[in-house]
């Protein structure tokens, strides 16, 4: 089995906001890509727009959040903005189309299917596997949307894109999740809400007791449930999140690494490095030139 082994030297794909920069782009439609067009990221990519990635086949294996996926095609990947990537391995037999969306693009058309029974499954389980029957279905899709953006003379070229994809959804892409949202009980949801928490509040709250004040458990249940899920204790999660964030600063920007210890909510430099090189092993300094 071939992996694709190149290296970026960028953590921050910087996409655009707008959707017209958006649709003015050929390229944010990729079709037909394998495995001899896609990098390996040694280090963790934070998106700022979402992908949603139709692998038709070949084997799949990358980190989001911290959390591995390793699955065959065909499936669907959706990675959000403002979540993380690591792309680990490919297979040579790798085939798959990308559909890169801005942050608003995507808002406007979570408004119209924010009522989807479920909607909660997609947000749990970044890969699905994709039903046979319905695999022709996403080509489809593809080479609707690509008919669609070329008809630039549209004054509603946005709004057809967008709903193109919202029947899309209602029609046959539900189907991917439907037996993930029949397995969900109520320790899942538990975990899901704390890692959502946790992305969001990691950088200001380090404390167990804060989030289980905040989902209505003590903390005892609330890192039984975690670990018993996830594999991972509640207090890891907060560090692996921190850490990582770490990570992204001292390799994709020029701050300064006072400047991180102080985004990080550090109470000094000398206390971030210390706390640093010992979950990493190196020094801040050490690990950005490394």
């Amino acid at each position: 089995m071939n992996e694709v082994s190149n290296r970026l030297d960028y953590a921050y794909m910087n996409l655009p906001m707008n959707v017209d920069e958006i649709l003015g782009k050929e390229f944010w439609i990729y079709d037909n890509i394998t495995a001899d067009m896609l990098p390996s990221f040694t280090e963790p990519v934070k998106l700022t727009a979402t992908i949603s990635i139709f692998v038709r086949s070949g084997r799949f294996k990358f980190n989001s959040n911290l959390i591995t996926y390793d699955f065959e095609g065909p499936a669907i990947v959706n990675i959000r903005n403002g979540e993380t990537l690591q792309l680990l391995e490919i297979s040579s037999d790798f085939s798959a189309s990308f559909l890169v969306m801005s942050k608003i693009f995507v808002e406007d058309i979570f408004l119209h299917i924010n009522d989807m029974q479920n909607l909660s499954a997609m947000a749990r389980h970044p890969v699905a596997k994709i039903p046979h029957d319905i695999v022709p279905k996403f080509e489809n899709l593809y080479q609707s949307l690509h008919n669609v953006s070329a008809d630039t003379g549209n004054p509603q070229l946005i709004k057809a894109l967008q709903h193109a994809i919202i029947a899309f959804y209602y029609r046959y892409a539900y189907r991917c999740y439907e037996l993930y949202e029949a397995g969900v009980d109520s320790g899942a949801r538990l975990s899901d809400r704390f890692i959502k928490l946790v992305k969001d509040k990691f950088k200001t709250e380090r404390f167990l007791e804060y989030y289980a004040e905040e989902l209505g458990v003590t903390p005892k249940h609330l890192s039984r449930t975690v670990k018993a899920q996830t594999g991972y204790s509640a207090a890891s999660w907060i560090e692996r999140f921190l850490i990582l964030e770490a990570k992204i600063l001292l390799k994709s920007t020029n701050l300064t690494i006072q400047q991180i210890s102080d985004n990080l909510n550090f109470p000094t430099q000398s206390f971030f490095g210390k706390y640093f090189k010992k979950n990493v092993g190196l020094s801040p300094k050490l690990y950005r030139n490394s």
